[in-house]
């Protein structure tokens, strides 16, 4: 019952469209209809009026319905229309329709299960695409050809229409077809972002995969108004460019931002999903848009910042940087001995020499370094050997417990901020005590 409806709707779309195409050709003829010819105007037409006025609805329908057949007669001449050629015109449109299915359906299934083995998925998208345009190419031919058989009782101008008009559908059919196709363009473009060797940003192909939909449209429209309905597209792309102009003063701001954001895909300082530094904003990127991009700070707060800004502005990339560097400054009580301080540093180069993330380009730096004015210093340079902050920071407190594990145990002090005051007298002199009230 599906494929019937299905046939059903078809057969009346033909219908439709073919009473769409003769539509103008009655139009005209109405027009002429509706004006006498050159000779009846110096007949005198007051009794004919009169005629006219006494005559029933009736008979002034069949008047104008004979001057509109008169006129038909012209660009067709139906008198000579035989049975035949109206059953080979039914016979070549359902023989079209069942073409149209076929390709369609050889296409779809046929075709789309041979290259379902292959072990790209290209062909399967090209097959899947082209399967309903061809069927409407199809069409378009069958449809001509039947109507070429009566091409005799038509004039030339009808010929033009029927021309145009089976044109016309070939040539949205193939519109259609580069349209469906920019899937297969959406898929390779897809393919090369999901690859680690580039520099294409997976957000980069929706915008891309929407702006050659938007071409293939734009092209399509013109060309078939311009070479097949004889538009005159040159004053409408005038008048467009004169509006664009008007529209690209009164938007400064969001076309600033669009060219801020292509800056942004072109140089890549950063990709979503990537920590980045941006002024006073520390964050990860969620979207990259076209007018601007949103940053989800470690608080959970979502910052906007426009796109024109994000050209400008000096970006720290914090997720591409190779290691974390960390410095710690251990102090001691002024108390420890040279020994032991010795034994410090050797104790500080057992744990973090050769540690778990080290890179053998950057071992760790230990130095006695500084007298300070409460302690002596020992400096510590250390890299970690990946970008991963947690996994750092958990690094950091298991090194942590290891020296205050290990000082304890060899009795070495750590220091922190104090003061000693040294009180001197004179035994001489007497003190005095003042007390006020």
């Amino acid at each position: 019952m599906r494929i019937y409806a299905r046939f059903h709707i078809q057969i009346i779309s033909i219908l439709t469209a073919a009473a769409f195409m003769v539509l103008p050709v009655l139009n005209s003829f109405a027009q002429e209809a509706k004006l006498p010819a050159k000779s009846e105007k110096a007949i005198d037409v007051t009794p004919l009026k009169s005629e006219q006025d006494i005559a029933p609805p009736v008979e002034k329908i069949e008047k104008y319905w004979d001057k509109v057949l008169n006129r038909m007669e012209k660009h067709f001449s139906y008198g000579k229309l035989a049975t035949r050629d109206i059953v080979i015109f039914f016979l070549g449109i359902v023989l079209t329709l069942l073409l149209a299915r076929f390709a369609r359906w050889f296409i779809e299934n046929y075709a789309a299960k041979l290259a379902s083995k292959t072990e790209t998925e290209i062909d399967d998208l090209i097959f899947a695409a082209i399967g309903k345009p061809l069927s409407m190419i199809v069409f378009a031919i069958g449809l001509y050809c039947s109507l070429s058989m009566m091409f005799p009782l038509m004039s030339d101008k009808v010929i033009a229409l029927v021309w145009k008009f089976c044109i016309a559908i070939c040539a949205i059919a193939v519109a259609w077809t580069a349209f469906r196709l920019v899937s297969v363009v959406d898929y390779m473009v897809n393919s090369y972002a999901k690859r680690s060797d580039n520099n294409l940003d997976h957000l980069v192909v929706p915008a891309i995969s929407r702006t050659l939909k938007v071409v293939v449209v734009v092209f399509s429209v013109l060309l078939i108004g311009q070479n097949i309905f004889n538009l005159n597209i040159t004053t409408l792309l005038a008048g467009a460019g004169v509006a664009g102009l008007a529209v690209a003063f009164a938007a400064q701001d969001t076309i600033a931002n669009v060219f801020g954001s292509i800056m942004v895909i072109i140089d890549q300082p950063f990709k979503a999903g990537e920590v980045i530094k941006v002024d006073a904003v520390t964050g990860q990127v969620e979207l990259i848009g076209f007018r601007s991009t949103k940053i989800r700070t470690l608080n959970g707060h979502l910052v906007t910042i426009p796109n024109k800004n994000m050209a400008n502005a000096t970006i720290e990339n914090i997720s591409r940087r190779p290691h974390i560097k960390h410095e710690i400054n251990l102090t001691l009580v002024y108390e420890t001995t040279p020994e032991k301080m010795e034994r410090a540093v050797k104790i500080l180069h057992e744990i973090f020499d050769n540690h778990e993330n080290m890179k053998q380009d950057f071992p760790p730096r230990i130095f006695f370094n500084a007298f300070k004015d409460w302690s002596l210093n020992i400096y510590i340079v250390l890299w970690f050997g990946s970008s991963d902050y947690f996994a750092f920071l958990d690094w950091t407190h298991r090194k942590n417990l290891e020296i205050l594990k290990r000082f304890n145990e060899e009795g070495i002090k750590f220091a922190f901020p104090s003061n000693t005051t040294y009180l001197m007298t004179d035994s001489s002199a007497k003190p005095e005590l003042l007390v006020k009230s």
